[in-house]
């Protein structure tokens, strides 16, 4: 339970400092809201320790370029726009946290400078950012999160019609992850205006996919070489699907939202945009549920819903219920709204969603994960061959009979 509370917390705080985002406290609430959460986030992220299922991945990525030289590194096939930055910190920073500190700060305050400069509610922005598992996604799929927070910034550019710059966005994501490269193409599908028409055909052309799902992942993985190692043959992730719950749950943001899409494009034009993210978002959560590893292409389109449309979307649907049935009406829906953003976040969290439970941060944690034990100077010209002979080993203490903490590519 003490594993989950943190999350809770960090829930209950974000509404309690709703009012700083209200008229009364104007641009200046607003902006200590977002520094004050930006931090928070940032901490809670960049301290964790085992917490997501990429953790030791990652962790073990940068302790490995320890013993990596420059040559060796560039024949890496991760993407160099995230493998570079971290080789170069290697060369100062021997610790494998260090890749959680970077990617921390890189993140976040990115993050909370587009819910300050295009949230009309922040404090809803960083409400979805938790019950929707937009943070949970952040612990886990790190290069990719970074990528889809660069397509985040781009997204402006599909309401202007500047092909060229959003392009220019999806490479620099591209270069953190392959993936990005597909909004190059839903680029043209996002300027479509939602409609009835559009919604059924896109339906039917998931429904298709499923149908035909094992056909057209080989065909996918035979066109793009990058992605041979998902084979549906061989490869769990691409050969077992999700739980039906998460298409669920962002089926449903997208049908409210796409039933009150005439007063959300009112309200803003980009908004329209931001409901095809997240018919998208819903699309390949739902092939998800045919392949796991389709789903991460959602990563790519639901942040500009979760932090552009939903607060839009909280705002239209209270002013119309309190228009059409009443003050209590609008509350209630309210709450019903608050029940169901919690219950989400409830049913991820109890589900271990992406390895996020239980946090533990790397303060309190319970054992080391990577070990080297080094020998010094002085002990390396003392004893008999015998003693040299056990400097070779996987584990021995230093001259002052205490285990060295250090980087090593084995887990322990």
């Amino acid at each position: 339970m003490t594993g989950m509370l943190i999350y809770y917390v960090v829930l209950a705080l974000s509404c309690a400092a709703a009012p700083l985002c209200g008229k009364k406290c104007g641009k200046w609430g607003k902006i200590v809201y977002c520094a004050v959460f930006a931090v928070l986030f940032t901490v809670i992220s960049a301290i964790r320790f085992e917490v997501g299922h990429d953790f030791k991945s990652y962790g073990g990525m940068y302790a490995n370029m320890a013993f990596t030289d420059i040559e060796e590194a560039m024949m890496e096939k991760t993407e160099k726009g995230f493998y570079v930055p971290m080789y170069l910190f290697s060369l100062g920073y021997e610790s494998y946290w260090t890749v959680f500190v970077y990617t921390s700060v890189l993140i976040y305050p990115l993050v909370f400078a587009l819910i300050y400069k295009s949230s009309s509610k922040p404090w809803i922005s960083v409400c979805a950012f938790l019950c929707f598992g937009v943070f949970f996604n952040s612990l886990c799929f790190l290069r990719q999160i970074i990528a889809a927070v660069i397509i985040a910034y781009a997204i402006k550019y599909v309401g202007t019609k500047d092909y060229f710059r959003f392009l220019i966005f999806v490479i620099a994501a591209a270069a953190l992850h392959w993936s990005a490269l597909i909004m190059t193409v839903i680029y043209f599908f996002l300027r479509i205006k939602p409609s009835w028409l559009y919604l059924g055909i896109a339906a039917a052309g998931t429904a298709l996919f499923c149908i035909f799902s094992r056909s057209a992942m080989l065909f996918l993985i035979s066109k793009f070489d990058m992605y041979k190692a998902y084979n549906p043959d061989t490869n769990p992730e691409a050969s077992t699907g999700l739980p039906m719950r998460y298409t669920i749950m962002f089926g449903i943001l997208y049908m409210v939202c796409f039933l009150f899409r005439k007063k959300l494009i009112e309200k803003n034009p980009n908004n329209g945009i931001y409901i095809n993210c997240l018919m998208f978002t819903t699309i390949f959560e739902a092939m998800g549920m045919r392949h796991a590893i389709l789903s991460r292409f959602a990563l790519l389109t639901y942040l500009p819903p979760i932090l552009y449309l939903l607060p839009d979307a909280a705002d239209v649907i209270i002013r119309y219920v309190k228009e059409k049935k009443g003050k209590i009406a609008a509350a209630v829906s309210a709450s019903a709204a608050a029940v169901f953003s919690i219950a989400c976040y409830t049913i991820l969290i109890i589900n271990n969603y992406n390895g996020v439970v239980p946090y533990t941060s790397q303060f309190n944690r319970p054992y080391d994960l990577f070990v080297d034990v080094k020998a010094t100077e002085e002990d390396e010209f003392e004893g008999d061959e015998e003693d040299e002979e056990d400097y070779g080993s996987d584990e021995y203490d230093d001259e002052d009979g205490e285990t060295v903490i250090d980087a090593l590519p084995e887990f322990q």
